[in-house]
């Protein structure tokens, strides 16, 4: 409930605020933070598959290094950059990507459990 609360938080600032940012720059971001999310994502299933990982610990580790929360990432910057003019700007990246990460994950998530279930075949010799 408490990561509810500063999700909701967040965004209901950035609305009341306005994002401080012109509209080709939010559709730039819009456009270049999931191809960034999907190719780290990527990245880390090769890594973790080439290293010798189960696959679902390959499928673990991606998640877990790929995918960053709102509720740590917001604060940390109002906090750095705290009375700043273009605070608005620093945290329009990660209102973005929180959703899309939502999205992207929901998207992954068939093929990812394919994979899996294909390490379960393999070990009862179906």
């Amino acid at each position: 409930m408490i990561l509810l609360s500063i999700v909701w938080n967040a965004f209901c600032e950035a609305f009341l605020r306005g994002m401080g940012m012109e509209m080709r720059h939010g559709i730039a971001l819009l456009t270049l933070l999931p191809i960034l999310h999907t190719s780290v994502a990527g990245l880390l299933f090769y890594i973790f598959k080439w290293c010798g990982f189960s696959r679902k610990d390959v499928i673990s580790a991606m998640f877990c290094g790929s995918q960053k929360t709102l509720a740590f990432g917001l604060p940390l910057v109002n906090t750095v950059f705290e009375g700043n003019a273009n605070l608005a700007s620093y945290c329009a990246p990660i209102m973005f990507i929180h959703p899309l990460q939502l999205i992207l994950g929901s998207l992954f998530a068939p093929m990812l459990s394919k994979y899996a279930a294909e390490e379960g075949e393999k070990e009862e010799g179906i």
